[in-house]
């Protein structure tokens, strides 16, 4: 079912930028982004029939590097020898299996250059994804714990909402944006109460003021 929420808009922050906001992310945080960004990169996968060198290759794995940007610790690699930040683990009909770079898939397998190309820039659009979380995580933007309770307790009224948006508000992450609108005006709805209207009477005026009015007539 197509979401009748938007993709995110193209956000892009500095390498150095990045890396300060996911430093200041909890453990748990980095989790619940590393599981989107997995679910997004296999979903992303399923959408294409990738035919190279006579074969069908479909993904079973993919894999961050954690440690690319500082190059130390563990390290990913494309079966050519080079490093990768990202690693895409293929498995053609025959059971062959093969770690790419998104930039080798044309090179290595043969997938036609107009399907790499696509994938390449689809990819590219999910990392701007990523980048706009971030920034939205840098200027406090999710929502409020009262707003974060009743959504987790009301999910129902969402069925739209990204598959991701429970983990990210458990976690204390912004939701999209689009679907972060739409719990705010929701919740407001839901919990608005009507404030009872007071009638002031007008005090009547005594003789003597009525006096005091005319006196000068």
């Amino acid at each position: 079912m197509v979401s009748k929420y938007p993709k995110s808009k193209k956000v892009s922050l500095t390498k150095q930028r990045r890396q300060e906001t996911w430093a200041q992310l909890s453990s748990e945080q980095q989790l619940a982004i590393r599981r989107h960004i997995r679910y997004q990169q296999t979903s992303l996968f399923m959408n294409y029939e990738l035919v190279g060198h006579g074969r069908h290759w479909s993904l079973t794995d993919y894999r961050e590097n954690l440690n690319y940007d500082t190059q130390l610790g563990p390290q990913l690699y494309c079966d050519c020898g080079r490093r990768l930040k990202h690693q895409y683990i293929l498995v053609n009909d025959l059971g062959d299996e093969i770690k790419l770079g998104i930039t080798h898939f044309a090179d290595h397998i043969g997938i036609p250059e107009q399907v790499a190309r696509q994938l390449q820039a689809e990819i590219h659009h999910l990392n701007f994804g990523l980048d706009e979380l971030l920034q939205r995580v840098r200027r406090h933007a999710g929502l409020n714990t009262d707003m974060q309770r009743w959504f987790l307790s009301h999910q129902d009224l969402f069925p739209d909402a990204p598959a991701h948006t429970a983990d990210f508000i458990s976690n204390n992450l912004p939701p999209d944006r689009d679907i972060q609108d739409d719990i705010v005006r929701k919740y407001k709805k839901a919990t608005y109460v009507k404030k009872p209207r007071t009638h002031k009477k007008r005090a009547k005026l005594s003789k003597n003021a009525w006096q005091e009015i005319f006196r000068d007539i």
